[in-house]
């Protein structure tokens, strides 16, 4: 073996070597990749279970990092999914202390930066490891509501009383209800403009380039509804679109319709 490659030799072992001495802990070098975690609902087997750091939230409890959570959550178009609040539309409730993935500070920050299956975006690379936290710090700030559904009567009357609703966090038909008319609107009303704008993707495709692949194909406005109305993956990337059930069929067919024929929408 060459000196160069025996030197290329020693430094992967070396590498390998520093890896295993830390193992289980967080990188201390390493402020924007963080390390995996050990989540709460692991299940031991004899007692070993998968190994992971325990990461802390540095401005847990804080009001001024949850005030600036509560602005990156509405900049970054997270209530488009999630509803004002955090209290829930598209996508799940944040604040009813139920997870599918965890809820303790480290496994919410997990699935904020790391993204999770079916149609939960990564955000890590756009907000960093201090705005998750900050994000995480505003959602573990907020009430949790009096009233949660499949929730127990006796774990109700435990529930904290809830602050005012703030005009945004109201539900999906009131909002609907007051909205201004027309299809872009509309698009704002039911949350679409969080991944979709005019001319630039942002998580999904640009609304120029919808209208340009469907724009004078058969029955293209009965196959686009369809596509929004079930939700899916594969067309404009690997990050699905979840189900817009939410969405009535005269509001749809206003906006697809929108889409396919706007003169603005045209290239």
């Amino acid at each position: 073996m060459n000196t160069r490659n025996t030197l290329h030799a020693a430094l992967i072992a070396a590498t390998i070597l520093s890896g295993c001495s830390q193992n289980g802990s967080a990188q201390k070098g390493s402020a924007e990749t963080p390390p995996g975690i050990t989540y709460e609902a692991h299940v031991s087997a004899g007692g070993s279970v998968p190994p992971g750091a325990k990461l802390a939230n540095p401005h847990k409890g804080d009001a001024a990092s949850a005030q600036t959570g509560g602005s990156l959550f509405a900049s970054m178009n997270c209530d488009g999914c999630h509803g004002g609040g955090a209290v829930g539309w598209v996508g799940p409730s944040l604040v009813d202390g139920r997870w599918r993935y965890g809820g303790d500070e480290g496994e919410i920050f997990q699935s904020i930066f790391y993204g999770r299956p079916k149609g939960m975006p990564a955000y890590g690379g756009a907000l960093g490891v201090d705005g998750v936290w900050m994000i995480v710090t505003y959602l573990q700030s907020q009430p949790v509501p009096s009233v949660v559904p499949t929730t127990s009567y006796e774990d109700m009357d435990k529930a904290p009383a809830p602050a005012a609703a703030a005009p945004e966090a109201a539900s999906a038909p009131q909002a609907a209800a007051a909205a201004p008319s027309g299809p872009a609107a509309l698009l704002k009303t039911y949350g679409c403009v969080a991944c979709h704008s005019v001319d630039a993707k942002i998580v999904g495709p640009a609304l120029k380039d919808v209208a340009a692949k469907y724009r004078g194909q058969a029955d293209a406005q009965k196959r686009l509804e369809a596509k929004v109305k079930a939700g899916g993956s594969g067309v404009w990337g690997e990050i699905p679109m979840p189900p817009n059930t939410a969405v009535t069929d005269s509001d749809l067919h206003e906006m697809v319709n929108w889409i396919l024929t706007s003169p603005e929408l045209k290239k």
